[in-house]
């Protein structure tokens, strides 16, 4: 079951949906603040840093020729903690995923991309089992129900940090 839920995963990050953050119909309002980041428990923050040679730091451990999938289903793991492991995040409406990068580096962007596409799988999957529908037909109603009282998205950019204060 777990192979065909990533695989699933898998197909819909090549599908045209994943091409497309979200369709500004129905924007994400809320951001993390740094006073969220600086207070979160330990086991509720994933930080992800492209360090200086262009590797990602996933909570300081470097992961050398992490596939595709298996980056996502560990982002997923993280968010959903379906074992109940103590270092993953206590639920989904806790769980902080911070990004960071040590310089230009076009891995960031990938990286960024792939988060965003394992929260569009988790809300499809809440849009299917509450609604019988994918996440992008729903109404902005609908959406907002899920990414503030599911799954929310709580994705700090720490590079953009200062455009985001300022706004």
């Amino acid at each position: 079951m777990k192979a065909l839920v990533f695989a699933a995963l898998a197909i819909f990050s090549i599908s045209g949906h994943s091409q497309i953050w979200l369709d500004n119909s129905c924007p994400i309002d809320y951001k993390v603040t740094n006073e969220e980041y600086t207070s979160v428990k330990a086991n509720n923050l994933l930080t992800l840093v492209v360090d200086q040679e262009g590797k990602l730091m996933m909570n300081g451990k470097r992961q050398d020729d992490m596939s595709e999938i298996k980056f996502k289903e560990a982002v997923y793991n993280f968010l959903t903690n379906p074992s109940g492991e103590s270092i993953k995040a206590d639920s989904p409406k806790q769980a902080i995923i911070a990004l960071g990068s040590y310089g230009e580096h076009d891995y960031y962007d990938l990286i960024l991309r792939y988060v965003r596409e394992v929260y569009l799988y988790a809300w499809d999957t809440t849009a299917e089992e509450k609604y019988s529908s994918i996440y992008m037909d729903l109404n902005c109603k609908k959406r907002e129900k899920i990414r503030t009282g599911d799954f929310p998205y709580n994705v700090l950019e720490l590079n953009n940090q200062k455009q985001t204060d300022t706004k």
